[in-house]
């Protein structure tokens, strides 16, 4: 907290007199980056166009977000992470969806399951990070082949 008011310009009693904790703290700060992730998936055209490309455009633009604000690799799981996860996990069942009927994602897994699983996949991806097995690059990487391999039946 005394970083933050440092970075402020505040004393450290005015930052505890907005939040009263560092979890309050960090739950704004992540609402924050969550709302702006949301605002750059809906400025990509995820309607239209080859469905796996967009859910790759999607993660990268996740993963992005991962390696502009590195925080977010270090927070513990929680419900209202879970939670979080709502508006990106409406998006992806959209994507996936789409990508079936046209064929460019397997049937062979249920939509839900594919959900799940890409979300899995990309922390898993963020763990290997933060813990410091792979450098960011290599993760991101492995996190695409992971799911191009995942969804499609090639």
């Amino acid at each position: 907290m005394e970083g933050v008011a440092e970075a402020a310009g505040v004393t450290r009693q005015t930052v505890y007199a907005h939040f009263p904790s560092r979890d309050v703290l960090l739950n704004v700060v992540v609402d924050e980056l969550t709302r702006e992730t949301v605002q750059a998936i809906d400025a990509l055209d995820i309607d239209h166009g080859p469905a796996l490309d967009t859910l790759l455009e999607l993660i990268d633009l996740g993963w992005r977000q991962f390696e502009q604000h590195p925080l977010l690799l270090h927070l513990p799981h929680s419900v209202e992470q879970d939670e979080r996860h709502g508006p990106v996990v409406e998006r992806f069942e959209r994507l996936i969806r789409r990508g079936q009927r046209a064929g460019e994602i397997t049937r062979e897994l249920p939509v839900a399951w594919l959900v799940s699983a890409l979300i899995a996949l990309g922390h898993a991806a963020g763990d290997a990070v933060a813990t410091g097995r792979m450098p960011p690059q290599k993760a991101a990487a492995a996190l695409r082949t992971s799911v191009i391999r995942l969804l499609t039946t090639r």
